[in-house]
């Protein structure tokens, strides 16, 4: 891909009670790490992990400290999916892919982030990558890159890999903007023009191992029956994710056990209302 670019890293999802999120996706059947800090900076996270990906919900710990506006986000448009982390071979050689087509970009820039196990803090490394402008960069989302440089220690217990509900990976995001078509260039700018597909008033972008739906808002509806009109946010915004998992009969029995809100189609495939999942649509598939 181009840039070095390969897939997504993880999903961001904002959320106001850390721990009141932690329950909920509980009770989806993921599996959470133990909390970690963002150091220097107002937010938490509990991370659901996958081999080759996850999500990551993020709330403010410590109100005191700065928050990099994730509080006025929600404000604006309610909690939900905030950012999208695509992931890279190499941080050095996308940076100087990047700079050399004369993409605006900050970074690398390093990050720790203590994890509070039983044992000990441990202090998983990463080196992020921010594009200066991510709406003409990675428009109708905002997207950023994300390399590990500790990746032993971000999926360190194998028990953070197994999930009840079955979930093997992030299959794609949809996002909801009003016009899909407008997105090409910036998207093929930066993954190279193989990488977009529109259909009608569909784009979909193909970032290697992960793809990126981008729909109009009535065109969520049909993707999302039953669940789309309870979401609330304005577009542009991602509104659902969608999970790989190995037998959707099983994932529905254990949702249906926990009493949770979601509709199934002729094929199995499972839609959760974004009211079960902090503002997010959840889809298995």
């Amino acid at each position: 891909m181009s840039h070095g670019i390969n897939g997504f890293d993880h999903i961001v999802v904002a959320v106001r009670d850390l721990e009141d999120a932690r329950d909920a996706w509980l009770r989806l059947g993921f599996t959470c790490t133990p909390r970690g800090r963002h150091r220097n900076m107002a937010t938490g996270n509990y991370c659901i992990m996958f081999p080759n990906d996850y999500v990551e919900l993020i709330g403010v710990v410590d109100p005191g400290a700065d928050d990099r506006g994730l509080i006025s986000r929600m404000e604006d448009n309610g909690e939900g999916l905030d950012r999208l982390a695509f992931s890279v071979f190499d941080a050095d050689r996308t940076v100087e892919s990047l700079n050399a087509d004369g993409v605006g970009i900050r970074g690398p820039l390093d990050l720790r982030r203590p994890l509070e196990l039983p044992e000990g803090e441990v202090e998983p490394r990463f080196r992020l990558v921010h594009f200066e402008d991510p709406a003409t960069t990675t428009p109708g989302i905002h997207g950023f890159i994300c390399y590990h440089e500790t990746p032993e220690i971000t999926r360190g217990e194998p028990a953070w890999l197994q999930h009840e509900n079955g979930v093997q990976s992030i299959l794609t995001i949809t996002a909801v903007v009003e016009n899909p078509e407008s997105l090409v260039d910036g998207w093929q700018r930066l993954l190279g023009p193989g990488a977009t597909v529109l259909t009608d008033d569909t784009l979909t972008v193909h970032t290697g191992s992960h793809a990126l739906i981008f729909v109009t808002p009535d065109h969520l509806d049909v993707m999302f029956p039953g669940v789309a009109d309870e979401t609330q946010r304005k577009a542009p915004f991602m509104a659902a994710a969608t999970f790989r998992v190995g037998d959707t009969e099983a994932t529905a029995r254990l949702l249906s056990d926990r009493g949770v809100s979601f509709r199934q189609d002729r094929d199995g495939g499972i839609l959760v209302s974004p009211g079960e999942a902090n503002g997010v649509i959840v889809a298995f598939e």
